[in-house]
């Protein structure tokens, strides 16, 4: 299953040609050096994948120029998204590309970026994307050549060596040379599902194939802290309770009884410790139509967590005067291909309110998409950024034939939140 994370984002006026935006790329890549870099495999699995300079390394290879049909539209568009995502990434070259896609009806360009989970650094939270945009202030790239890559038999003696040095190392390296590690990865998900309990049978968990469907959709952030005003809770609370509404019309609408169906959805956090994302979940009470109700039952579950003090909200991880949409997605994304016991993943990336220019042009929207894994029919992603919540749907092809009503049935559920009646009803 492809394990990249994607962005459309969306800019005013005429696209700029591309040697200025490669131009742009190439002046700004010295903030995130791993996008030079490849994955190289040590000899015989004797240790694990390492990152090295790509000898080849070539930014035509990654930054890339599209044109739809004139006046072409968001429908075009989403297509478009939709073919690129479902595409994998080169593994002989670094994980990661960017594409230019030209005249846009109403006089717009766009940018659709793909990461792959892997490539962003832990440790930090900068993607490509997130470094491009004017007044970033970044130095230029030395002007050097990348060396050689690293013999085959230096990394197969450092590996070694490693496990001399390291009684764990030498121990995962036996599991691995004995075929163990993959029977306790088996076990160890066994032993969750066991505790948690599966999730409840859905349409949202058939087995996913190699194509995908991509839609997207805005909402004005004033509205969701309206419905948090009359609800409580969180904003993340307001977007979960929506997507619940609409998830639960449309499985009405395929014939799937909701009358007390209880959907579980992967919803990222911050360790308040460690500042890593943690896998939490949260009910999704699909069949209750009241919004009110919906709502409290969701916020109740995720009570416990925030009063423990032990998870925080995402945006605790981000540079509030940049966007890192597509960094928290990459590292959303290793999450949910490490848990299974839930029926969607739902990730919620707050972003800058103070809108950002690229070469120029404002960014009028940027969508996020969260990649699916196996038994996953379906994702869905939202970046708060300039006064708007951008939704970005990501499905299976075949699973989810009308991701486009899915995506109607989200809006209208989002419309009818801040109009919640403040007294719970008789």
């Amino acid at each position: 299953m492809p394990l990249h994370a994607g962005v459309v984002a969306l800019f005013d006026g005429d696209a700029p040609a591309l040697g200025e935006l490669l131009e742009r790329v190439r002046t700004r890549l010295a903030l995130v050096p791993r996008y030079r870099r490849s994955v190289v495999t040590v000899p015989f699995g004797q240790g694990r994948p390492r990152w090295a300079e790509d000898p080849a390394f070539s930014l035509e290879h990654h930054v890339r120029a599209t044109a739809l049909p004139g006046g072409a539209g968001e429908n075009e568009l989403m297509a478009l998204a939709s073919h690129l995502l479902e595409r994998p990434l080169e593994r002989a070259r670094p994980l990661w590309e960017l594409w230019l896609v030209e005249s846009l009806a109403g006089g717009r360009f766009a940018l659709i970026a793909k990461t792959h989970a892997a490539l962003i650094d832990g440790d930090g939270n900068r993607d490509l994307l997130a470094v491009l945009f004017d007044g970033g202030g970044a130095p230029a790239v030395p002007g050097r050549s990348p060396g050689p890559p690293p013999p085959a038999l230096a990394l197969l003696l450092e590996a070694l060596a490693e496990r001399a040095t390291s009684p764990r190392e030498a121990f995962e390296s036996a599991r691995l040379l004995g075929g163990r590690a993959r029977e306790e990865l088996r076990w160890r998900e066994l032993d969750l599902l066991e505790r948690l309990g599966a999730p409840p049978a859905s349409r949202l968990n058939t087995r996913s194939g190699s194509h995908r469907r991509f839609a997207f959709l805005d909402a004005g952030l004033k509205g969701a802290r309206r419905a948090k005003e009359r609800l409580g809770g969180t904003l993340n609370d307001v977007i979960l309770t929506a997507v619940a509404g609409a998830l639960g019309r449309y499985l009405d609408e395929h014939g799937e009884d909701t009358d007390g169906l209880l959907l579980r959805a992967l919803v990222p956090l911050a360790d308040a410790g460690s500042g890593r994302l943690l896998a939490s979940y949260a009910p999704l009470p699909v069949g209750i139509e009241d919004p009110r109700r919906r709502h409290a039952e969701i916020s109740r579950a995720l009570d416990g967590l925030r009063a423990s003090g032990r998870a925080r909200a995402a945006s605790e991880l981000l540079d509030a005067e940049g966007l890192a949409a597509a960094s928290v997605l990459a590292r959303a994304a290793r999450l949910t291909a490490s848990h299974h016991a839930f029926n969607v993943a739902i990730a919620n990336v707050p972003g800058p309110q103070t809108p950002l220019r690229l070469l120029g042009h404002e960014l009028r929207a940027v969508y996020p998409a969260l990649p699916l894994v196996r038994n996953q029919a379906l994702s869905i992603a939202v970046v708060s950024y300039a006064g708007r919540l951008c939704f970005g749907l990501l499905a299976d092809y075949d699973a989810v034939g009308d991701l486009e009503r899915l995506a109607a049935l989200l809006k209208e559920s989002l419309r009818e939140l801040p109009k919640a009646p403040l007294k719970r009803p008789r």
